[in-house]
């Protein structure tokens, strides 16, 4: 299976370091994203977790995009651990290992 890339994409035009309290940057714990002068810098690309997308809520501006989770892959060793569910908001099938009944896009 091949894995395609999950890591966001900052607009620059839009990203104004949330004032100087650079939230995306503080939060993630995986250092994919760096200050760097007065905007966030994606510098750890392959750090960041497939599907996890926090940052991008965590943008006032919007300024975080991450790709559509259907256009990314991802190899699941223990498919077990994946339970089948239908989103309670967009009616679409979808499977998870969380305790969810929104799909990723309807979580927003």
């Amino acid at each position: 299976m091949i894995k395609k890339p999950w890591f966001p994409t900052i607009n620059s035009d839009e990203c104004d370091g949330c004032k100087g309290n650079f939230k995306c940057v503080n939060f993630c714990p995986y250092d994919v994203l760096m200050v760097r002068g007065d905007n966030v810098a994606v510098v750890q690309p392959l750090n960041c977790i497939y599907g996890c997308s926090t940052c991008a809520r965590l943008c006032p501006k919007d300024a975080i995009i991450f790709p559509p989770r259907q256009e990314s892959t991802r190899s699941v060793k223990k498919k077990s651990l994946l339970r089948r569910v239908i989103c309670k908001g967009c009616k679409k099938r979808f499977l998870t290992d969380r305790e969810t009944e929104y799909c990723f896009n309807c979580e927003k």
